[in-house]
């Protein structure tokens, strides 16, 4: 079948669920498989990574989370160097084929430890590995996004990329579930690998579609707009700057720095939910296989949630309640969900707060913030962007881990645990709306500077 016919009639089913123009639809489409495939390889390994952390120990997490940060700092000034070196695509490419590289690099290492147990080093530089990767790979997708994206696409169209990247993360937990007690951890690296690997492909059409899109003989665009749009989609050329300007710009912006305090507030309330649920696996369950598969299967239900939610609420929220209000529905939810858990524990309420977290996460949470980054210029996209998703939220991971360690030393408990992650709830919520306030306030039509914030 012809490529144009195919994308057409996606289109128009597409436009069954959400609001996107008939010329929009092959760069939706890729982008959306884009996010697919990304997440796909992910969450093939995720369970992996959570497995690694109970045959390490939860109670160690904070040395894993530290070493996790660790690299990410190191990781920044060499993203700088590649940012002001290659164009965006070679970047890209670069940087998924680095990450492939690393799977069969580990590969090889399940195979010689087929007992993971024998090499404690493997499974913790495994889920560090992991982490950084996580963090890394999926704020760069976000960066090319917002690169290829206008504001007023990103505003309709970031849901439905975001349900791709879903359908994704749901098909990764099917794939390990199923495979994982017939060819064992190693082979699921593989086809990880692979399937990151096919990624490329869609990040060269992206950039053609999306310079073709917004040429200024475009007719839905005004000569003066179309300028503007085709500068923004500018994707050949590198990044200005010097190689620390992601910790200059996140530094020197107001706006930037509420974003970081944003990021820096919910990588700590996940952290205390996360570390909560996998202390109440560890005790529940004893083989390694069954651990992991029943982290697949939690990653499963929150997915299809996930998905449920953008086809059919995420991409109308915005018009129904206003960018402010739906940027915060995660904020107030989880806050009142740690507040009724902290005065009424139970292992169950645990298990559905952290489904329905992780779902409003991906599916409200993710494509709202993300818009954030449309009204800064092309250069904080990328490397503001990159140091507040990797160096900021591990180190935020590592604190929070470790403020875990002591509220425990102190006798407190995982009640204590729960109660400080509802007060932070509420912090987070304020800077939810002033946020909301400054992205709803700021003009369509120009950049959040750093003279003008």
């Amino acid at each position: 079948m012809d490529l144009s016919l195919l994308t057409n009639q996606l289109t128009r089913k597409l436009h069954l669920f959400f609001n996107i123009k008939t010329d929009e639809g092959p760069l939706l489409i890729f982008s959306g498989l884009y996010f697919y495939l990304l997440l796909c390889a992910y969450y093939i390994i995720r369970p992996i990574r959570n497995e690694m952390l109970i045959q390490n120990g939860v109670d160690n997490i904070q040395w894993l989370l530290m070493a996790a940060a660790g690299a990410m700092i190191i990781i920044t000034p060499v993203f700088g160097w590649l940012t002001s070196r290659f164009k965006t695509q070679h970047f890209l490419t670069i940087c998924t084929l680095f990450f492939a590289g690393n799977l069969l690099v580990f590969f090889s290492f399940f195979e010689q430890f087929s007992e993971l147990k024998q090499s404690v080093w493997v499974s913790r530089s495994f889920y560090v590995w992991v982490n950084i990767f996580n963090m890394f790979i999926i704020s760069l997708f976000w960066s090319y996004m917002n690169d290829s994206f206008s504001k007023s696409q990103a505003k309709r169209l970031f849901s439905a990329v975001a349900a791709g990247g879903t359908a994704g993360a749901l098909t990764g937990p099917i794939i390990t579930a199923s495979l994982v007690e017939e060819i064992g951890l190693s082979y699921l690296l593989l086809i990880s690998a692979g399937i990151l690997s096919s990624t490329i492909i869609c990040i060269l059409k992206i950039k053609n579609i999306a310079k073709q899109l917004n040429q200024p003989s475009n007719a839905n665009l005004t000569d003066q707009s179309s300028a503007k749009t085709t500068e923004k989609h500018t994707l050949d050329n590198r990044l200005k700057g010097g190689i620390f300007d992601g910790i200059k710009h996140t530094w020197s912006s107001p706006y930037l720095r509420m974003i970081s305090c944003f990021v820096i507030v919910f990588a700590i309330i996940s952290t205390f939910l996360s570390i909560e649920l996998a202390r109440t696996i560890e005790q529940v369950f004893q083989n390694s296989e069954e651990r992991t598969k029943l982290f697949s299967l939690a990653d499963l239900a929150a997915n299809s949630l996930t998905l449920f939610l953008q086809i059919f609420l995420t991409s109308r929220l915005i018009n129904w309640i206003s960018y402010k209000y739906t940027l915060m529905i995660l904020p107030v939810f989880l806050t009142m969900g740690f507040i009724l858990i902290g005065f009424f524990p139970s292992f169950i309420s645990l298990i559905i707060l952290s489904v329905f977290t992780r779902a409003g996460k991906y599916a409200i949470l993710n494509p709202t913030s993300e818009m954030l980054f449309s009204i800064v210029s092309r250069e904080e996209k990328y490397r503001a962007k990159n140091f507040i998703d990797t160096a900021i939220v591990r180190s935020s991971n590592v604190f929070s881990s470790w403020l875990i360690t002591a509220v425990k030393a102190i006798g407190a408990g995982s009640q204590g645990v729960l109660i400080l992650g509802s007060i932070l709830g509420v912090t987070w919520c304020v800077i939810s709306h002033w946020l909301g306030e400054k992205y709803q306030n700021t003009n369509n039509n120009t950049t959040v500077s750093n003279n003008s914030k």
